[in-house]
């Protein structure tokens, strides 16, 4: 057992308040050493430095939404029957010292039963399938918070996925089984309204086109919903060489013909302007240099002597590639000047 929280309580309010507010141990004795690990983490100072910050009116109180909570995180952790008691003497008497919760957390339950209501006519029989054997998967499993979560977002997804963009969770219920200890999960949804694919508008566009953009969905107007392929078409905006970043936002609604009007907002990668005039002020030099090249070479070509009119093919060559070079460098940052992105 420990006296952390007395020693913490000590620092903020001096000796005086141990005679007033009693110290908070747990007596963790459960047969799970995982479960005393985790009560001896929970127990929680926050309402105690309320008390001694005169802000909560005695200890009962505060004790008592402590007992509240330590129960309700055993439930959490799949031990439906679990309750924390107080200690005889500390109950009778009228200003202790110390308070002892002793948890009981009675037998492991593990999942029974998965029931999902609200899917019948509006699911397709391969989707309730899925949703069957997905819960099916649960059975025997502790009924644990974070397992029942994970139902819940299995149930979401598929019917997601089934073109129902809107269903949400509208009930949850965790029972034990009379006589045993398994539990059953009831979770209720609403499916809302279908939904088919709408148009994309586009905001943020400096440079690029609609239409350019258009030929990047991998959906056409009137396709029944899918996440999946919203998440495709998010992932073919962002490799898009002249697109920084992108989101796509969803209505809070299907419109009178079904369909889900999404808007795309884009953040174009633009070009800095010291680096494109850096690079045009190399195509220049480039140009230069090619330009007095071929001038000395026509100069030159008086010079050479009889019999020969031509430079050695090397010298032919540079000029050219200095010009191609110069001339792509400029038309290049020209363009990305005046088209940012």
């Amino acid at each position: 057992m420990t006296l952390a929280c007395a020693a913490m309580l000590s620092l903020f309010v001096g000796s005086g308040f141990a005679a007033d507010f009693p110290v908070i141990e747990i007596e963790t004795t459960t047969s799970n050493a995982t479960l005393d690990g985790v009560l001896r983490a929970a127990l929680n100072t926050t309402e105690l430095e309320r008390a001694a910050e005169g802000k909560a009116q005695g200890w009962q109180p505060v004790v008592e939404a402590e007992r509240l909570r330590l129960e309700e995180l055993m439930r959490g952790q799949g031990y439906l029957e679990a309750r924390v008691e107080m200690s005889a003497s500390t109950v009778e008497a009228g200003a202790p010292e110390k308070v002892i919760l002793k948890p009981l957390p009675g037998p492991l339950f593990r999942v029974g039963m998965v029931e999902v209501d609200g899917l019948d006519g509006v699911a397709t029989d391969a989707v309730r399938d899925d949703v069957s054997r997905q819960m099916m998967e649960a059975a025997g499993r502790p009924a644990r918070g974070d397992l029942l979560a994970t139902l819940e977002d299995e149930v979401l997804w598929r019917l997601r996925t089934a073109s129902f963009p809107f269903v949400h969770v509208t009930d949850r219920q965790l029972s034990p089984i009379p006589g045993q200890a398994l539990a059953r999960v009831r979770i209720v949804v609403d499916p809302g309204s279908p939904a088919t694919f709408g148009a994309v508008t586009y905001s943020g566009l400096v440079g690029l086109k609609e239409e350019e953009l258009n030929r990047l969905q991998p959906f056409t107007q009137g396709d029944p919903y899918d996440p999946e392929a919203l998440d495709r078409f998010r992932e073919a905006l962002l490799a898009h060489p002249s697109v920084k970043a992108a989101r796509l936002r969803l209505p809070d609604a299907v419109d009178a013909g079904g369909q889900l009007q999404l808007r795309a907002e884009l953040e174009e990668g633009q070009v800095r302007s010291d680096e494109a005039a850096g690079t045009y002020r190399t195509g220049l030099v480039a140009a230069a240099s090619a330009i007095a090249a071929l001038a000395i070479r026509q100069v030159s070509v008086a010079s050479l002597r009889p019999g020969r009119s031509r430079w050695p093919l090397w010298l032919e060559v540079v000029p050219v590639l200095l010009l191609a070079a110069a001339f792509y460098l400029i038309a290049q940052r020209m363009l990305l000047l005046a088209f940012p992105g």
